[in-house]
């Protein structure tokens, strides 16, 4: 994916004027990270406005027991950590590179509070992307809260839409979405096959008793 893709698939930047983005363009820089690398951790200051162009980093949160909490998996076009970049403060989270390479363009914070500047307009739509992201975390505890890991995960199942299909995506990935880790993943798809729902064949799930499931996603 090119700057100029990337750029204009953050939310805030979709319908900002040319020069904005032309200005943000010419002012960053490529980072390219392995897999496994840390581009920031937790309490560390804000790098600046970070755009994944290529490969896929993970975002999450690790608690004082060492246990993490992915929080979301970027692929390229996705915007990461708008939140110290826009309130000044360190970062609430820790990213890493999931893949060989991860290229990420970076505009330093300083050049990009420039920017922001000489195009005011740009205030308005960085609001809006923090109050979608506010949305997001608020649907994610609300499912937390009143739907158990298990029904979540069989929602997921479900809306595969099909009885048969190889699992898109990690564990990871799924516990992303899920909001939870990925070990409770395995475990649960593993209690949902001992249960007689679907069976496991590697990456293949195949749904046994759809009818279960819904239950189970409608928190029955």
């Amino acid at each position: 994916m090119t700057r100029d893709e990337a750029l204009r698939r953050v939310v805030f930047l979709k319908d900002a004027p040319e020069a904005a983005v032309a200005a943000l363009r010419q002012a960053g820089v490529v980072l390219t990270l392995t897999e496994g690398e840390v581009l920031f951790l937790e309490t560390e200051p804000s790098r600046g406005l970070l755009v994944v162009l290529e490969g896929a980093l993970k975002e999450s949160k690790t608690d004082t027991r060492g246990r993490e909490l992915i929080l979301a998996i970027h692929k390229p076009g996705a915007s990461v950590a708008e939140l110290p970049l826009f309130d000044g403060g360190n970062h609430p989270t820790q990213a890493i590179a999931l893949e060989a390479p991860t290229r990420i363009f970076c505009v330093a914070r300083p050049a990009f509070e420039a920017v922001l500047e000489r195009h005011p307009s740009l205030a308005h739509s960085a609001l809006r992307a923090l109050a979608i992201q506010q949305r997001k975390l608020l649907e994610m505890l609300k499912a937390q809260a009143l739907h158990t890991v298990r029904s979540r995960l069989a929602a997921y199942l479900l809306a595969q839409d099909t009885p048969s299909f190889t699992l898109p995506e990690t564990n990871e990935s799924i516990a992303a979405q899920v909001g939870t880790v990925r070990e409770v993943i395995s475990r649960t798809l593993h209690q949902l096959a001992d249960l007689g729902y679907l069976t496991l064949d590697g990456r293949t799930v195949t749904v046994l008793s759809r009818a279960a499931l819904e239950k189970i996603a409608a928190g029955e």
